[in-house]
């Protein structure tokens, strides 16, 4: 998956796009290429983006999780043949390792195409070419992964093979001869081409036909010494294994000539194996996470129901707690408040998560989505600071980030504002808030702000949705245990957003949420004397 769209590095770094590209990423090295091709899709790509989803919720529908689990296995172990099929069609002569890479992927092609048999939504990779090929090949099968030139591939290697048994035959015995009469003079059995005599061993010289290849105070490294008769035998047993590796090429060239006949027909097999093995990874994704089919629309709101960001869901997962699902409908700018830890972060990265998925074509972690494509998903504000560094304040990395993308004219964007202008004072922070959501609507931008600062939407004359937040003030846990206390919170919080017809002040119950968190009674009741006022 390109990384460049819609995202620059800090939105997707919020957003977790990274996350949701290896939660996508298929199995094979065929699948890394396919998938490496794919871009999201624009504005005017809606029917693309809808018809793909819907091809991916038809394959997680047809096919049980155990089903794709296991094509996946088979798309993980094949080796990539990719290489042998461009050397063959280049004019190399294939390897016996390359026949094995190309025997083993022909036969993965064939579990694939058994799989998707009767579903006319997966590719089928197993054409005529990978079956001729695949038949040519058929005769070199060793055991599961083994590939072995055959006798029965030519007769012309079955002769030179026979060949080379006798002359390597003839060999042994003009060497076992003369291992024999050593041995009888010696007095001793020879086994093996080298062998020890011990010195105290020999009553006079070595016989003849022996050579010492190492002298130590104690014994001699000999050898069986080659006579005329070893060496002619050696000659013609040298010439056998030539020949057979003559015989060999020549089945070689043979099979490699059919993998050329057919190269084109096979690199389009392989791309249909990674496209077979891009779906089933978007499909297991969905079945994963409980994905629908957005309505991909190129004029209407953004909104979905029962929304949820995946990564934190299985974060909080892991952790033996829950994610609430939320809703959100944006027809063009909305405010959202909320307390702390109230979850108006997870809210915006849920809008953007969404939109993504949306934008990959693939469905989305929602019951019901309407969702226009984006040429741009904007995050700006709380979240990004620390991957930027250099000389900018806080302050000034967010203006900049803000008059580029405002400064790219012509582009449906989705902006996402995490507590923006939250580094300056709040007088000026919500005058700046205010103007910028202003020159969004006059943009055409979906977008969401999140903020603390009272009025926004008011002064933006923009939706306003709201986090409910603390259903009382929760007690602090027996334990400084910041898990029992973070449970604590989750249990008090009601993380529904609602729309809200009046804006006004709302609390952020921040100074309960301090106290729950480990602050000391003392601090936190002079809060609340301040906070109402008191001296």
């Amino acid at each position: 998956m390109k990384r460049d769209e819609p995202l620059d590095t800090l939105s997707a770094q919020a957003l977790d796009a990274a996350w949701l590209r290896a939660a996508l990423a298929p199995a094979s090295p065929y699948g890394d290429r396919i998938f490496a091709e794919l871009a999201a899709f624009r504005p005017g790509e809606e029917v693309a983006a809808s018809a793909r989803a819907r091809r991916i919720a038809r394959i997680a529908q047809r096919f049980t999780p155990a089903q794709l689990d296991a094509a996946r296995e088979v798309l993980r172990n094949v080796p990539d043949a990719a290489s042998a099929i461009a050397r063959a069609s280049m004019g190399d002569t294939l390897g016996d390792a390359n026949l094995l890479e190309l025997q083993r992927f022909f036969d993965a092609c064939e579990r694939l195409d058994a799989l998707a048999e009767n579903d006319a939504d997966l590719p089928r990779p197993a054409s005529e070419a990978v079956r001729v090929c695949a038949r040519a090949l058929e005769l070199g099968r060793a055991g599961r992964f083994g590939f072995y030139l055959a006798d029965g591939f030519d007769d012309g290697l079955t002769r030179a093979r026979a060949a080379f048994a006798q002359a390597q035959a003839e060999y042994d015995a003009v060497r076992g001869r003369a291992a024999a009469a050593v041995a009888r003079a010696l007095g001793r059995e020879i086994t093996a081409n080298e062998f020890i005599v011990m010195r105290a061993d020999l009553a006079g010289p070595l016989p003849a036909g022996v050579r010492v290849v190492r002298e130590a105070p104690t014994y001699l490294l000999c050898e069986l010494d080659a006579d005329e008769a070893s060496l002619g035998a050696l000659a013609r047993r040298d010439e056998a294994a030539s020949a057979v590796a003559e015989a060999e090429e020549v089945v070689r060239a043979r099979l490699t000539s059919s993998v050329r006949a057919h190269a084109a027909a096979l690199d389009a097999a392989t791309r249909a194996f990674g496209e077979c093995d891009v779906f089933i990874a978007a499909a297991r994704f969905t079945q994963l996470h409980r994905c629908s089919v957005a309505e991909i629309v190129a004029d209407g709101p953004f909104a979905f129901e029962a929304g949820r960001f995946v990564p934190l869901e299985l974060e909080l997962a892991r952790e033996g707690r829950s994610f609430t699902a939320i809703g959100m409908h944006l027809d063009d700018v909305a405010v959202l408040t909320g307390p702390n830890m109230g979850g108006k972060s997870v809210c915006l990265r849920t809008c953007g998560f969404v939109a993504l998925c949306a934008a990959y074509g693939v469905p989305v972690p929602a019951e019901r989505a309407s969702v226009p494509l984006f040429d741009e998903i904007v995050w700006l504000g709380a979240g990004t600071d620390a991957e930027m560094g250099g000389l900018l304040s806080s302050f000034a990395r967010e203006v900049v980030r803000l008059r580029d993308a405002l400064a790219r004219e012509r582009v449906r964007r989705l902006v996402l504002l995490d507590e923006f202008a939250r580094t300056t004072t709040p007088r000026e922070g919500r005058a700046l808030l205010v103007a910028v959501l202003g020159r969004l609507r006059a943009l055409g931008a979906r977008a969401l702000a999140a903020t603390h600062l009272d009025g926004v939407a008011d002064a933006a004359g923009a939706r306003h949705f709201a986090v409910r937040g603390l259903r009382g003030i929760p007690e602090r846990p027996a334990t400084d245990d910041l898990h029992a206390a973070l449970v604590t919170l989750a249990e008090q919080m009601d993380y529904t957003i609602e729309e809200v017809t009046h804006d006004g002040a709302r609390r952020s119950d921040a100074i309960a949420l301090a106290a729950l968190l480990g602050l000391d009674d003392a601090l936190t009741a002079r809060a609340y004397d301040v906070l109402d006022g008191a001296s």
